[in-house]
């Protein structure tokens, strides 16, 4: 894990906190993952979008009325 975060210019704490999952995936790291060779920077924004998501759906449906009463 050293060598990685090195070659991507992050610390290593940082790396382990995103694989370990305790961190989200920075635009920042999605652009070094892309100039790695890692994917793209917008393939990573998008899984960890969609991760985000899930999460939130997983935590139930927010108390809201609906907007189309407003006038």
């Amino acid at each position: 894990m050293s060598e990685a975060a090195e070659r991507l210019g992050v610390s290593r704490v940082t790396l382990s906190r995103v694989l370990h999952e305790h961190a989200r995936i920075s635009p920042n790291l999605a652009v070094r993952l892309e100039a790695a060779g890692v994917g793209t920077a917008r393939s990573w924004l998008a899984m960890q979008s969609a991760r985000d998501l899930a999460e939130e759906r997983a935590s139930g449906t927010p108390k809201v009325r609906r907007l189309d009463t407003v006038a």
